[in-house]
């Protein structure tokens, strides 16, 4: 078996991949958390009290963001798993990841699996969604009690609550069908399973 052939070659990248995603998972997300965090704290004191206005925004932007460096994990793991599978039965890290982490193929919204309901995964994911629901619901109650007053300088200020749930239930209900239904990842495993095929042909 040669370890620097081109299936290997392409193994490492997907590794490298997982790796690099992973890491940017969350460094963003605790760079929202942490932004978030402070401009609420920040509209407590009356001369920056509109700063609130924009935690309920970020945070589903920073939903959007983790969810998409979680997507591109989702790829570097089928694909190493379909590159272990054609190089050596012997290589068993995405057997290891399935068990580990999270099955590939269970139902799952975003790390939530209800594959393993009780893996870690599924409880950071439960814990990066309940600590965000919780601030957006502070930051959008506390951007409530003063939009009507600074709506009388700025009139569009008036739509800012029904807008804001609007956007943020458009985001989340992409995200639920777009995980739930893995449309793409069951594209992208029959892809897989032809290249397989073919390669096994050949």
């Amino acid at each position: 078996m040669n370890s620097s052939g081109p299936l290997f070659a392409q193994l490492r990248r997907m590794r490298a991949m997982n790796y690099r995603y992973h890491a940017l998972f969350f460094r963003y997300i605790n760079a929202f958390v942490a932004l978030s965090a402070l401009l609420f704290a920040a509209s407590l004191l009356e001369p920056l009290r509109a700063a609130v206005l924009l935690v309920p925004h970020l945070i589903p932007y920073a939903a959007m963001q983790g969810a998409f460096h979680f997507h591109y994990i989702i790829f570097a793991r089928r694909f190493a798993r379909a590159l272990e599978r054609k190089l050596n039965r012997d290589l068993i890290a995405h057997e290891l990841e399935g068990q580990y982490l999270f099955p590939l193929d269970a139902p799952r919204f975003v790390g939530f699996t209800l594959g393993a309901p009780l893996s870690f995964f599924s409880a950071i994911t439960l814990h990066y969604g309940v600590a965000g629901t919780l601030l957006w619901a502070l930051s959008l109650y506390r951007a409530w009690q003063m939009v009507s007053e600074l709506a009388a300088a700025f009139a569009p200020l008036a739509l800012y609550v029904p807008l804001t749930i609007g956007w943020t239930i458009l985001n989340m209900a992409y995200l639920a069908w777009y995980f739930i239904a893995q449309r793409d990842e069951r594209a992208l495993e029959h892809r897989l399973m032809r290249w397989q095929a073919r390669e096994t042909q050949a």
